[in-house]
């Protein structure tokens, strides 16, 4: 990898490891579209997610130096489907994750004949790259990037290839945060809680936040709540298993326990997760 690779990576990984750690619970997007955008020259680049078969999709995300509504990207994300991006469907019928250019997808001449290029040449950008994260089957989640010109270089290829896992360490984080956040604001503040400040805080965050725990420690303790291992865990949210026991670790010395199930008990206890269902 390039002296330039590297570099571009350097800001990536530091920027992921702030954002996966900042005590905000809502997605950084900005900031990550703003350095992926850098890192590969891009012009615009949005994070988006569509459905092949039912030619319905959305924008979640959006950085670009021209400034557009919502209603407008929707859109132009419908007329894209119905020109067939080559994107959303390639990574809504195959397996293949690998981060790709339009003309990589379709052929060279194939995409510059295509709809879907003019559609992109007349808006956003003459050439497209995706960057796939994890998404159910028949749908297509990921970075969408675009060149005004120049198609995307082997070295720009390279530096998406890299940064891929870290981007999807980070959607991964946020999806589990979600949920956590969700489940704990339905459960509401403990019916019992202990004579702590933590219990006498509402919002769930501040909770967390109150308990010393970062956010990346509570996708971690929201999942071994789910009785998950270590291993799984990990898969869920791309990362090693040794990074999980070190937040685990960390979980134990924060609530003053000593295993898992003395950890979810507590955390329960201070309204950090939903208590336990009652038996029927």
């Amino acid at each position: 990898m390039g002296s330039v690779l590297w570099r571009d990576y350097a800001h990536m990984l530091g920027l992921a490891v702030a954002v996966l750690e900042h005590p905000d619970p809502e997605p950084a997007w900005s900031s990550v579209l703003a350095e992926l955008a850098r890192g590969m020259h891009a012009s615009a680049v949005s994070l988006s997610q569509a459905s092949y078969a039912k030619r319905t999709g959305r924008v979640v995300a959006w950085k670009s130096a021209h400034a557009f509504s919502q209603d407008y990207l929707d859109t132009l994300t419908a007329r894209q489907l119905r020109a067939d991006n080559p994107l959303v469907a390639h990574y809504t019928s195959a397996r293949d994750h690998t981060p790709l250019s339009a003309s990589q997808i379709m052929g060279e001449r194939s995409w510059l004949r295509s709809r879907s290029h003019r559609l992109a040449r007349g808006t956003l950008g003459a050439h497209m790259l995706g960057i796939p994260l994890p998404a159910p089957a028949g749908v297509a989640r990921g970075f969408v990037l675009h060149h005004p010109q120049d198609d995307f270089t082997a070295e720009e290829l390279a530096y998406a290839r890299r940064v891929q896992p870290l981007l999807v360490s980070i959607d991964s984080h946020y999806s589990a945060l979600a949920r956590w956040r969700a489940a704990a604001s339905r459960a509401g503040a403990p019916s019992c809680p202990a004579p702590s400040r933590v219990a006498s805080v509402t919002d769930p965050v501040e909770r967390a936040a109150e308990a010393g725990l970062t956010p990346r420690q509570l996708t971690v303790l929201t999942l071994l709540a789910q009785a998950m291992p270590a291993n799984a865990i990990a898969r869920r949210l791309h990362i090693s298993p040794r990074t999980v026991h070190k937040h685990i670790e960390g979980i134990y010395r924060r609530l003053g326990t000593c295993d898992r199930l003395s950890a979810v008990m507590r955390a329960q206890s201070l309204g950090l997760l939903p208590p336990p269902s009652p038996d029927p």
